[in-house]
């Protein structure tokens, strides 16, 4: 059996247009993920970003 890994991802983008991405916690599903994600997006954002995302996902999957 395969175990399904949800990943919180930052996005974040500068104004000229350059994305960065990192993976912030891993979690064994998606409700944990979700609790967390609304957590950090309650946090104000450092720096001259001009996004900044947070996202839940499976780990490997294309899209879902």
């Amino acid at each position: 059996m395969t175990a399904i890994i949800w990943a919180l991802v930052l996005t974040a983008c500068t104004p000229q247009g350059e994305c960065y991405k990192q993976t912030i916690q891993w979690f064994d599903g998606e409700p944990e993920c979700l609790e967390i994600k609304a957590i950090h997006e309650s946090i104000p954002p450092d720096g001259a970003w001009k996004t900044v995302n947070y996202t839940c996902g499976i780990i490997g999957a294309i899209g879902i």
